[in-house]
């Protein structure tokens, strides 16, 4: 885990901030759609909710994972309860229910009717990532392979602001201490690659984005003075082939933008580029296996299942996808208070 004493490195306080407009939505959509009235009659888990309710499971998940690290649900021995608060004021057979408020608010919450939508919507059967139409600068770019100068610059400084402490966390973990050469999938700035470089003299990395970002990264890289050991390799990594003969592929942020067929075939992509023995490292906010939260995590699969094609993941999900993709020794690393890495080695 990463050292706390470190100045800034520890931002639990700004990501609950940035995610806590998502409590609000979901607890919308839970209502209208009559998830909670569902519970409260019959406790279910995720996939008998979503059957029984025609819900799209991907979606329904980070709700019920939000709302139970909230305190409205209790998962046990796999399935959700609603508690007390719950009966008392979120039911409308109470006398206590809030469905004035939860009326007069559905108006003013766009992110509640793009969440409204992810539950609603069937998630298609290809892996292939789809393009919604809804979100042009960010998540469909990378789904259609094109992205705007002016939308890749937007995108690589946000990804790059929230990114830049955990980066540190990450190389300082020294998780990578024995890594010759990485490929950094979907690097944007190269805030992980510059942030592992500054702090392993031996290593060499490559950032992987489309031909947009490329254009912007180098002076991210050059800014730190690390022109020497890391470059940039423009590629769709849906469509175009990945550079070869790396021990290291790391994916940051990345698995939770799209659904779980489309990042079996990252991994696949990764498998196929990495030496033997090499190691695919998948850096995200995992959720209890539990169901439970934790509520950072549960907010960030909301914000991704109403703005993205994704969701969070927690390890046992990360741990069988890349089984399936081939990777062996899989296991995880705590590298700050909210982010972790998986990491599968390739026999």
């Amino acid at each position: 885990m990463t050292d706390l004493r470190v100045p800034g490195s520890d931002t639990r306080d700004v990501w609950e901030i940035y995610l806590s407009p998502t409590w609000m939505p979901a607890l919308l959509v839970a209502d209208e759609l009559g998830v909670l009235e569902s519970i409260a009659d019959a406790p279910g888990s995720t996939d008998e909710l979503s059957a029984r309710l025609g819900l799209n499971g991907r979606a329904l998940g980070s709700v019920l994972a939000l709302l139970a690290s909230l305190g409205y649900l209790a998962p046990r021995r796999g399935r959700y309860h609603v508690t007390d608060a719950t009966r008392h004021h979120l039911i409308p057979s109470s006398p206590f229910y809030w469905g004035g408020v939860w009326a007069a608010m559905r108006q003013h919450s766009p992110l509640y009717d793009q969440l409204l939508r992810a539950l609603t919507t069937p998630d298609p059967v290809e892996a292939m990532p789809q393009s919604s139409g809804r979100n042009k600068r960010g998540v469909d770019g990378w789904a259609s392979g094109s992205l705007t100068p002016e939308a890749a610059a937007s995108m690589t400084k946000y990804m790059h602001s929230h990114s830049a402490a955990a980066a540190v966390a990450v190389a300082q973990s020294d998780l990578f201490a024995s890594t010759s050469r990485l490929l950094d999938v979907g690097g944007c700035s190269g805030v992980f690659s510059i942030a592992l470089a500054a702090r392993h003299q031996g290593l060499s990395c490559t950032i992987m984005d489309l031909p947009a970002v490329c254009a912007i990264t180098p002076d991210f890289v050059k800014e730190r003075g690390l022109e020497d050991r890391i470059d940039c390799y423009a590629a769709d990594m849906f469509r175009d082939p990945w550079p070869q003969g790396y021990d290291a592929v790391f994916l940051s942020n990345i698995f939770h933008d799209w659904r779980p067929a489309t990042c079996l075939t990252l991994a696949r992509h990764a498998f196929d580029v990495l030496l033997p023995g090499g190691t695919i490292n998948v850096h995200e906010m995992l959720l209890a296996d539990d169901g439970a939260g934790p509520r950072t995590a549960a907010a960030f699969s909301v914000l991704m299942a109403a703005s993205t094609q994704g969701q969070q993941f927690t390890f046992a999900q990360l741990e069988s996808l890349l089984t399936d993709a081939g990777f062996v020794d899989i296991d995880c690393y705590s590298t700050s208070p909210l982010h972790s890495v998986v990491r599968g080695r390739k026999p």
